[in-house]
């Protein structure tokens, strides 16, 4: 990622640079989900995933069904890098 403007980025290079948990966590990256059917937004907790799957796990490409009670919905992580111009999702 050696261009000189974060906002730039495609999601491949951001993919790149965070590929997995352990990657997130040494940027400092904030991800969250949201919810394609209630828009429930719920902040991830990087540290559980990193020791329940390994700091080697993806969230690329994943997906999960909503925490909210009674929400058949399924959500999409997003990922908030230092210097995007904007989220992007995880898919």
């Amino acid at each position: 990622m050696g261009r000189r403007n974060p906002y730039r980025y495609t999601t491949e290079d951001w993919k790149q640079a965070g590929a997995t948990v352990g990657a997130i966590l040494a940027n400092r990256w904030l991800v969250y989900t949201e919810c394609d059917l209630c828009d429930l937004r719920i902040r991830a907790d990087l540290r559980r995933i990193a020791r329940e799957r390994g700091d080697r796990f993806s969230l690329w490409g994943r997906s999960t069904t909503c925490r909210r009670m009674g929400c058949p919905g399924r959500v999409t992580f997003w990922v908030r890098p230092h210097g995007a111009g904007k989220d992007v999702a995880m898919v």
